[in-house]
């Protein structure tokens, strides 16, 4: 198990009770801890669907569920909260809700546009606990800036060529089931409030190195591409990053979706007892949160005046003179010749700057190595 970890540790020291409050008061108390860590721990919260989305309502605009967007079946307590509960898988398509095993850490509909903003998950009914630790769907996040931070430290330049990668590359996929308006930002995304170089938005799908191979024409140096995604996926699927704890029935965890993934550890969904099926109750309810309209979402340039390198304006001004005396030179037809070597000089120059210049998110994290 994982709650030795300082994350782990935090969510529940720091965990808000709702016991005697309204739910106005709850959500008070939970905006000021999201605040600080972008992660809350909400105690006994009342199970019951109409209070569940009032108290999300206080952070943004819950969104309509799977099944209410896909051909899934439906048999959630409401249309915009999912039920994650085990069933024996029947015919035809499944949601991962239904399964058994584990959940490996990925973002709330990672395809989307504009990209959620938060996420949460009410436990009802905590199922097993007979079975051993690590096989009771213990809930587990792993926070992107630890993430970073730490990998930072371990893998250096490596880690650096990856992050920059999939910093700036956009791409575009879909869900397997649910189809909503796609984004086209990169794997990680810079955020207006960002707090440091390595806090920035992740949107990432659990399959998503099997999603990839079919639009790999859309992705530039795919090969180099498909290996930085599976460094991220491998790390963030590394147990010894991950926050555990086990959810209680009544706990609620809000999270921020940009700077958190979730997921789960193994649950076992049935086994025979006394030459009977028995089947785990083990029940959750989760929500995704979109930000209200007029609410600021986060783009590709977010934080690129904060992240230009100093002098890097004058460069680029600098060049675009040259650049524009060379073509002067080219149109007037005086030494054609001479003047076409200086612009292609000129051109790698303004390569040069443009890729200093390419990602906020690149140039932050470059310039703390």
């Amino acid at each position: 198990m994982h709650t030795e970890n300082a994350l782990a540790r935090a969510i529940q020291d720091e965990h808000v009770t709702s016991a005697g409050k309204s739910v106005e008061q709850i959500a008070a108390d939970a905006r000021e801890v999201m605040e600080k860590n972008r992660i809350c721990l909400i105690r006994d919260f009342p199970l019951d669907p109409d209070r569940y989305l009032e108290f999300l309502g206080h952070f943004g605009e819950p969104l309509k569920n799977y099944s209410s967007l896909s051909a899934l079946a439906k048999t959630d307590p409401h249309p915009q909260i999912n039920r994650v509960k085990y069933k024996k898988k029947a015919e035809g398509a499944q949601s991962v809700h239904y399964v058994a095993g584990g959940l490996r850490p990925h973002s709330a509909r990672s395809w989307r546009s504009p990209r959620p903003s938060h996420f949460a998950m009410l436990m009802v009914e905590a199922g097993w606990r007979e079975v051993p630790a690590g096989e009771r769907g213990e809930s587990v996040v792993v926070g992107w800036e630890d993430l970073f931070t730490r990998l930072a430290e371990r893998d250096a330049e490596v880690f650096q060529e990856h992050f920059a990668r999939l910093s700036t590359t956009p791409i575009t996929f879909e869900a397997n089931n649910v189809r909503e308006e796609l984004s086209s930002l990169p794997l990680l995304y810079p955020l207006p409030d960002a707090r440091g170089p390595y806090d920035v938005g992740v949107r990432l799908k659990q399959d998503l190195s099997e999603k990839i191979v079919a639009i790999r024409e859309h992705i530039p140096d795919f090969e180099a591409y498909q290996r930085s995604l599976d460094y991220l996926l491998a790390a963030s699927a590394d147990e010894a990053f991950f926050a555990c704890f086990p959810l209680e029935s009544g706990d609620l965890l809000l999270l921020d979706n940009h700077r958190f993934a979730h997921g789960r550890l193994k649950i076992v969904g049935e086994y025979l007892a006394d030459g009977e099926t028995r089947t785990n109750n083990r029940e959750l309810w989760s929500v995704t949160v979109s930000p209200r309209e007029g609410a600021k979402a986060p783009s590709a340039a977010d934080g690129a005046e904060q992240a230009e390198p100093a002098g890097g304006q004058e460069d680029l001004v600098a060049v675009c003179a040259e650049l524009q005396g060379e073509l002067d030179a080219l149109i007037g037809g005086t030494s054609g010749g001479a003047a076409a070597q200086s612009l292609d000089t000129a051109v790698a120059s303004l390569k040069e700057v443009e890729q200093r210049n390419v990602s906020s998110v690149q140039l932050v994290a470059l310039s703390h190595r």
